[in-house]
């Protein structure tokens, strides 16, 4: 059932580690009114009708999102920051939770983090808290019954480590990822929080989980606010030097920082678009900011509105690329090789992280069980761009992103499979995108298309599975899928 595409290789000029998007291949260190009628004579006259209650609208999640509260003072050419983090969490599974849960990624690196105090919000002490890897873990006094809320409160400091990475500072970037103490979410079976995998000193894939949550941010700067440019996912308001960062229903809030970036901003759809970049690379900064808003403008058609307002670019200094809430990492190599023609990395991996912005963002799953859910489908969406764009191109693209490298393995592969990094891409990207080609091809483009779409709307802000898709997908097309299910996938079931 594999389509069929040209063979012949065009040498990409990149090592293979700075070719795949959004894996962290590093190296690890009112009532109705009722108006009566009057009645004069007696003359029957009809009762009134009552004007219908209005449906309220439901609100996403009903409401019982964790709220992040993060105040963080940020002396950038220090290294240094001390921030204070308030956690509000309600209990949305139907049983009661013992203890809380917190990822502490930065406790992955070396003294890189000090816990200064964690609290209850009333203010009483929390001493008793245990860890877990980079997880800590809080015994309540009492079990949080189901809708139940119970409010957090950390204060710590950050030293930032000399590393190229989402976590780091280099001497030209600071990248503040999974930067505060976070809640993963929780199921009746219990926390999605998962071990990373590394193997041959890589990382494999993603393993933190995260669910739709409100953050509200407030940064400052030790001194010289002036000196940076900061790229956010949402746009800021700021008053004296305080800013302010307001980013609901979103799954990370990341920033990255610096003092020497060049911008460039474009507009899609209603959506703004910031690209930084370093100055030697400023030219493919603004091609990376054109590539975003036409990656943006199909893909609000093909997928629905992103439900954002700002779209930030970021040239990392580091060679993979990462995707958030709102902002996208993309890997200095793309932008140091970039040539001005389509036939690159940056015009193949751009629009792959955008993607992100729908199925991540908008649309979660379990990255380190299931994780073509988002990279399947985020990998087939950079053939989709060079369709609409460049159609002269596909068999450029599927020769030098996918067949050149021997697609092979099951597409709902986990991160912790054996093979490591190369058979995890190979498996979950590459063949994942021959998987999402043989099923359009299967269902047709109009159910495809339509699946697609309605996949993003009735499935944001929650963490999808496996079977919440292939249910969707037998509901637009009378197509058997069982042959494609069974070649592709280790679990060959369908619902």
């Amino acid at each position: 059932m594999r389509t069929k595409h040209r063979t012949t290789l065009v040498l990409i000029l990149l090592i293979t580690a700075m070719l795949w998007g959004c894996s962290p291949n590093e190296t690890h260190t009112a009532a109705p009114s009722l108006t009566p009628t009057d009645i004069s004579t007696s003359t029957a006259t009809t009762a009134p009708t009552a004007s219908p209650t209005p449906t309220p609208t439901p609100l996403p999640l009903n409401g019982q999102q964790t709220q992040y509260f993060i105040e963080a003072n940020i002396d950038y050419y220090n290294r240094f920051i001390t921030a204070s983090s308030r956690s509000i969490y309600t209990n949305k599974t139907n049983s009661p939770i013992n203890e809380m849960v917190f990822i502490i990624y930065p406790t992955i690196f070396q003294n890189a983090i000090y816990i200064k105090s964690v609290e209850y919000g009333d203010g009483s002490d929390i001493t008793n808290y245990r860890w877990e890897s980079h997880r800590m873990v809080i015994p309540l006094e009492e079990p949080l019954a189901p809708g139940d809320q119970i409010e957090f409160v950390h204060d710590f400091e950050l030293y930032m480590p000399n590393r190229e990475g989402v976590f780091g500072q280099t001497g030209r970037q600071l990248n503040l990822a999974y930067w505060f103490p976070f809640i993963p979410p929780r199921t009746d079976d219990g926390w999605m929080a998962y071990e990373i995998s590394i193997i041959n000193s890589q990382i494999v894939g993603e393993h933190l989980v995260f669910e739709s949550t409100d953050f509200d941010v407030t940064i400052r700067f030790a001194d010289r606010r002036e000196n940076f440019k900061i790229a956010a996912g949402t746009l800021p308001e700021e008053i004296d030097d305080v800013i302010h960062y307001q980013m609901p229903l979103s799954r990370t809030f990341t920033l990255s920082i610096s003092d020497i970036y060049t911008l460039t901003e474009r507009e899609a759809n209603g959506i703004k678009i910031q690209s930084f970049a370093f100055p030697e690379e400023a030219s493919a900064g603004e091609a990376a900011a054109d590539l975003a808003a036409k990656a943006i403008t199909l893909y609000s058609d093909l997928y629905g509105s992103p439900e954002r307002n700002l779209v930030s670019i970021v040239e990392a200094d580091f060679l993979h690329g990462m995707e958030f809430d709102g902002l996208v990492l993309l890997s200095r190599g793309f932008y140091m090789f970039y040539n001005g023609t389509p036939e690159t990395n940056l015009t193949m991996i751009t629009p792959h992280e955008v993607s992100h912005q729908w199925f991540f963002s908008l649309v979660g799953n379990n990255q380190a069980m299931e994780p073509w859910l988002d990279e399947s489908l985020a990998t087939y969406s950079e053939a989709l761009f060079y369709e609409e764009y460049h159609p002269e191109l596909v068999d450029w693209w599927w020769a030098n992103r996918v067949d050149g490298h021997s697609p092979a393995g099951y597409v709902d592969n986990t991160i912790y499979l054996d093979g490591g990094y190369e058979a995890y891409r190979n498996s979950v990207y590459l063949n994942g995108a021959h998987f999402v080609q043989d099923l359009r091809e299967t269902m047709g483009d109009e159910a495809f298309f339509s699946l697609l779409k309605d996949y993003v709307k009735t499935n944001r802000y929650t963490i999808v599975s496996s079977s919440d898709f292939w249910s969707l997908a037998n509901d637009h097309t009378q197509a058997d899928l069982t042959p494609i299910i069974t070649e592709y996938f280790s679990h060959a079931t369908t619902p």
